[in-house]
């Protein structure tokens, strides 16, 4: 096809030169990419010389203003140190390196009012911005993507990873809100406005409010987690995972809270079983219709081969000593060509907020889930047998860890999630 030639994208035609634009820059960012030393990235701080508002003032401005609050700081604030990994500290939600490359901002008419969830703080556009939240109802949080403050030798993964991690957040804040009593609906949109990078893209916004029900156990909103490293580096506990246990991390796959980017369209989900007592060992794929609806394990030595595939040896990550490992793949040009541009991006986000979720399943049963993307894709593509087309997209490693109760809560004790 020419570059004169189009696909159609709802109705509207993709130039078949901006589909392959889309497609190389996946490729870029694809797994297994090698990450050359370069420069650490220049530390962010703080707005200066503004006066930023408390999440005190925000708590009052209404009944949205005040479970906002919550919602904020469950999804948001620090948890926890871990003292055997060499990037802290931690959240609700995994970041790499601990780098936190996006920023969440309450969007108002006078611009995005930067989130500060160690300070409890809101950071104003501008130095006269004036607080006018309209917490009685509903506001919007935009997600800002920050892949500038990982180092340099990441190239455009970080651009990836900074996705990825957006949909991350936007898990855990949907979570929150569905805990807290919010209704909430993620949704892409312009992240451009006043106080926001001018290079800004398209990316994830929010709507939270008015106060409902709460739709979500607040009990997985507390839960422990772990990234899974100990003294002696990455490793799961070898006993079996019980079966009950292995099937409520598949169900968790289903049973997404409401709004959330996990249930867009597009991704596909294949399951390496693993040392799970009473299960045979291979392929589980899940299908959309719901897991009774799915075929039986294809037998393989689905751990095995994911160790293969991965980019470091077993001695630093053993990965074929887990009893599970979750892997999500997608069409990205099918995709595109039925969604536009930004569906690549989109399927990042779903991704991420549906690792979230498993994560969030994974610690209500004492295990840990580490998303990577340090694997070779085409090895690993082959192993699971997925789809001609289909890109792996995100890993997810889920196991128990040998050494538990070992980081420190950062969590406030003054204040109730």
């Amino acid at each position: 096809m020419s570059s004169s030639q189009s696909v159609v994208s709802s109705g509207q035609p993709v130039p078949s030169d901006r589909l392959a634009e889309v497609l190389a820059a996946a490729y870029r960012h694809g797994p297994g990419k090698e990450v050359r030393p370069g420069p650490a990235p220049v530390g962010h701080r703080r707005p200066a010389g503004t006066a930023a508002v408390s999440f005190a003032d925000l708590a009052r401005s209404g009944p949205t203003g005040e479970r906002l609050v919550r919602v904020l700081r469950t999804a948001l604030a620090p948890r926890r140190f871990e003292p055997w990994n060499g990037f802290n500290e931690h959240r609700a939600y995994p970041s790499p390196r601990a780098a936190y490359l996006v920023d969440v901002a309450l969007r108002t008419d006078a611009g995005d009012w930067r989130v500060d969830p160690v300070r409890d703080l809101l950071h104003p556009p501008t130095p006269t911005s004036t607080a006018d939240f309209g917490a009685t109802g509903s506001v919007q949080l935009a997600l800002l993507t920050r892949p500038q403050r990982m180092p340099a030798g990441y190239g455009p993964l970080a651009d990836a990873l900074a996705e990825l991690e957006a949909g991350h957040v936007a898990g855990a804040l949907v979570e929150a809100a569905a805990g807290h009593g919010l209704r909430v609906t993620a949704g892409p949109g312009p992240l451009t406005s006043v106080g926001a990078a001018a290079d800004a893209h398209d990316g994830l916004t929010i709507a939270v409010g008015p106060p409902v029900t709460p739709a979500w156990p607040r009990r997985r909103l507390t839960a422990v987690r772990s990234s899974g490293l100990g003294p002696r580096g990455f490793g799961p506990d070898p006993r079996p995972l019980p079966a009950e246990v292995f099937d409520r991390l598949v169900a968790a796959a289903y049973q997404l809270p409401p709004g959330s980017p996990a249930a867009w369209p597009g991704l596909r989900h294949a399951v390496a079983v693993g040392n799970v007592a009473g299960r045979t060992t291979g392929w589980l794929d899940l299908e959309p219709a719901g897991p009774a609806a799915g075929p039986a394990i294809r037998p393989a030595d689905a751990i095995g081969q994911l160790q293969r595939a991965y980019s470091y040896p077993r001695s630093e990550v053993d990965v074929a000593g887990l009893p599970l490992a979750w892997l999500v793949s997608a069409d990205i040009g099918a995709s595109v060509r039925s969604g536009g541009p930004t569906a690549y991006r989109r399927l990042l986000h779903s991704a991420g907020a549906l690792a979230q979720h498993v994560g969030t399943a994974a610690a209500m049963a004492g295990l840990f889930c580490r998303p990577v993307r340090a694997v070779r894709e085409g090895t690993a593509e082959a192993a699971a047998g997925l789809p001609a087309g289909h890109d792996l997209i995100y890993l997810l490693l889920i196991g128990r860890s040998r050494v538990r109760d070992f980081a420190y809560d950062l969590s406030n004790p003054e204040v109730s999630l």
